[in-house]
């Protein structure tokens, strides 16, 4: 019996999957079109393959609907994004571009960069990039921590030479009381990103929600943002190497559960206890690499933030996450990290999981 009625997407997360080139990157999107998916969404990482060159490879070659997931502002100043982004709204053939934008992972892009005023930055960009899109003509001066940041000549103006082809709309990836009310107040809708697990089996979700759809209504009574949630999965017919997988994002990731106030009960909650989670951020304080931490992670570490497998053993925990997708209002489930082969994950997904799970 199916349990969540909706879209289905997939997250293409580069920096984890970095043995995959720009035209194998293009193979598994068509893959994902044939199998019916309705949804890439591209991660965004320094060092990484670029983001809007996969981004652009696909959209010339797979008719599916694509996002960023996320898009950190840090990385490249709005005018390059705008140009980048509307640029792309050519190649879509009208479909939707769904943007995905917060700060940026604390474990990775925060070690590269001095991460100044995120709510501003990320709420300053959303307003910038939408002014323009409609063809506007913006002043520096109006976006006081983007202008610090990139340096830019507070007394100068900017209008695109061109306009989109295609709608562009933003959802927010960051999860918190204060980017939840940015969320509400200037995008589209939300993007509940790696943490959907842990946030959704301790409880703390639904009161984000609430801050986002309540500032949405204080600014349009009849609006509606639209609801994504990743949800972090590891499947494979090989059950060590599926177990195995998640160990290095798990070790970042309980980094920032930790930072976002979860506390002892929570982690134990979550069947972590909160002692590992100590020996981890020490392990990185330590200056370990993420392979040496990635050796302390547990197999109740690994359930606390994925579902992680062979395809019988993902079934159920799967049903679970969509259920709660579900309860909450989501209208897309997007199924992140996948595995250590993705056409292997992108076809048990489609053939194995998805039909007892997802009515389409």
């Amino acid at each position: 019996m199916t349990v969540f009625h909706g879209e289905v997407g997939l997250q293409f997360t580069t920096h984890i999957a970095d043995h995959y080139t720009v035209p194998q990157w293009v193979q598994l999107a068509r893959l994902a079109q044939q199998f019916d998916f309705q949804q890439i969404w591209v991660n965004d990482n320094l060092g990484h393959r670029n983001l809007f060159v996969i981004l652009s490879a696909i959209a010339s070659q797979v008719p599916i609907k694509l996002g960023t997931a996320i898009l950190v502002p840090y990385f490249r100043n709005p005018v390059d994004t705008a140009d980048a982004l509307v640029s792309l709204s050519e190649l879509v053939d009208g479909r939707e571009i769904s943007v995905g934008i917060a700060r940026g992972d604390r474990a990775q892009a925060g070690h590269q960069i001095q991460m100044a005023k995120p709510i501003s930055m990320v709420r300053e960009t959303v307003q910038c990039l939408k002014r323009l899109f409609q063809g506007d003509t913006v002043e520096y001066k109006d976006y006081p921590a983007l202008s610090s940041f990139y340096k830019l000549n507070d007394t100068a103006k900017m209008r695109l030479g061109f306009v989109p082809r295609s709608p562009i709309r933003f959802y927010c990836g960051g999860m918190g009381p204060k980017i939840m009310e940015v969320a509400g107040r200037v995008m589209d809708g939300i993007l509940v990103g790696g943490f959907f697990i842990p946030l959704a089996r301790s409880g703390k979700l639904q009161g984000f929600i609430e801050i986002a759809q309540r500032a949405n209504r204080e600014k349009d009574p009849q609006g509606k943002l639209k609801k994504v949630c990743e949800i972090n999965i590891s499947v494979s017919r090989d059950y060590e190497r599926a177990r195995e997988f998640p160990k290095r994002y798990i070790s970042h990731m309980l980094l920032v559960l930790d930072a976002m106030g979860f506390t002892d009960e929570e982690f134990a909650h979550l069947g972590v206890d909160p002692r590992d989670v100590s020996r981890i951020k020490e392990a990185f304080e330590e200056g370990k690499t993420i392979v040496e931490v990635a050796s302390l992670v547990s197999d109740s570490m690994v359930d606390a933030g994925f579902i992680a497998g062979s395809p019988r053993e993902c079934e159920e925990k799967l049903k679970e996450m969509c259920r709660y997708a579900a309860e909450y209002g989501f209208d897309q489930v997007c199924f992140a990290k996948l595995g250590p082969d993705y056409e292997e994950s992108i076809k048990i997904l489609a053939q194995d999981l998805i039909p007892s799970v997802v009515d389409r």
